[in-house]
C-alpha cells in the first residue's frame, strides 16, 4: 500500500434491501494515507479490514475531494450512494433468477457497498467513509449516466434495460464498470429524480439511456418488450429524426432538452388539482 499506514476504528453500516434498514457492527481498519485512485468525486485508497480473529482482507476506502465540500456534498450522498449499489445488487439478482428460469448462464453482481463512521481522534472530527472489497484485474466501464455506451457488452445492456421494465420504467440503473460481471459506483435515475444521490437525473436520465438502449439478443432471449414496440411506421421515423437532431445539438455543444424542475413541479401541481377536482 502507498504510504504511511493509518489504523482507523469505527462502525461499518450496510443496507439491508429487504429489510428496508441499516445494519451495524464495529471496523477495524489499516488505510493507506495515499490514494491510488481518483474518480470525478472521490479519492480511493488501498485498506485492509481487520477482522475480530486477527484475520485482514483487502478493501477500498474512499473519501470525497476536498474540493466538493464547497459545492455541498456530505456523508448524506455516501449514504446515497450506499444504498443505490446495494438497490442494484437487488436488481442484479432479480436479473440473474430471470436469466436462470430462461436457461440462460448469464450472472452479474454488485460489490457489497458500506459507509464507515470513523471515531475522531484528537483534533479532528468525526469522518464518513465509503468502503467496498477490492477488486483485482482489469477495470472496464461500460456505459455512463448520460445515456453513453462504452462497450458492446450485450448483457451489461440487457441488465439496464432489465431495471427499466422490472420497476414498471420508473427506474433504470446505469453508469456500469468494474471487473468481470463484478460492478461497482453504480448509478440510478427515476422518473421523479428522488433519491439515489446527486447523479439522479431523474426523467432526462431515463430517456438519456433510452435513446442509447442496444435491443439485443439477451433482451430478445429475457423477453423484454422492444423500446420501439407499439410504434407505427411513421412514429417511428420521427423518433429517428429526433435522435439525429439530438446527436447532432450534443455534438454542437447545444442543450438537448426544454426539461426544467419547474416543469415538473408545474406538472404535479396540475395533477394535485386535477385530483382536486373528481
Amino acid at each position: 500500500m502507498l504510504g504511511e499506514i493509518i489504523t482507523l476504528s469505527g462502525d461499518k453500516l450496510t443496507y439491508d434491501c429487504e429489510k428496508d434498514r441499516w445494519d451495524s457492527v464495529p471496523v477495524t481498519l489499516r488505510v493507506s494515507s495515499e490514494p491510488f485512485g481518483e474518480g470525478g468525486m472521490r479519492l480511493a485508497y488501498r485498506a485492509r479490514e481487520v477482522l475480530p480473529d486477527g484475520f485482514e482482507f483487502d478493501v477500498v476506502v474512499k473519501r470525497f475531494r476536498s474540493d466538493l465540500e464547497d459545492e455541498g456534498y456530505t456523508s448524506d450522498d455516501l449514504f446515497q450512494e450506499a444504498v443505490t449499489q446495494m438497490v442494484a445488487e437487488n436488481y442484479a439478482q432479480d436479473f440473474n433468477k430471470a436469466c436462470a428460469a430462461r436457461g440462460l448462464r448469464h450472472t452479474i453482481a454488485f460489490l457489497p457497498a458500506s459507509v464507515v463512521k470513523v471515531k475522531g481522534v484528537p483534533d479532528e472530527e468525526t469522518e464518513v467513509l465509503s468502503l467496498e472489497p477490492y477488486l483485482e484485474g482489469e477495470y472496464v466501464k461500460h456505459n455512463d449516466n448520460q445515456g453513453h455506451n462504452e462497450t458492446e457488452d450485450e448483457v451489461v445492456a440487457a441488465f439496464c434495460y432489465f431495471t427499466y421494465i422490472s420497476s414498471g420504467k420508473l427506474s433504470v440503473v446505469c453508469d456500469i464498470q468494474g471487473v468481470g460481471t463484478f460492478y461497482t459506483d453504480p448509478q440510478i435515475h427515476t422518473f421523479d429524480g428522488e433519491g439515489f444521490g446527486a447523479g439522479n437525473l431523474g426523467p432526462e436520465g431515463i430517456d438519456r439511456f433510452l435513446r442509447n438502449h442496444r435491443h439485443n439478443l439477451v433482451c430478445e432471449q429475457l423477453g423484454l418488450p422492444s423500446p420501439d414496440e407499439g410504434l407505427s411506421d411513421e412514429e417511428l421515423a420521427r423518433k429517428m429524426q429526433a435522435a439525429e437532431e439530438r446527436e447532432a445539438r450534443e455534438e454542437a455543444g447545444l442543450p438537448t432538452s426544454t426539461w426544467t424542475r419547474e416543469r415538473y413541479d408545474g406538472g404535479v401541481d396540475e395533477l394535485a388539482r386535477m385530483f382536486a377536482r373528481q
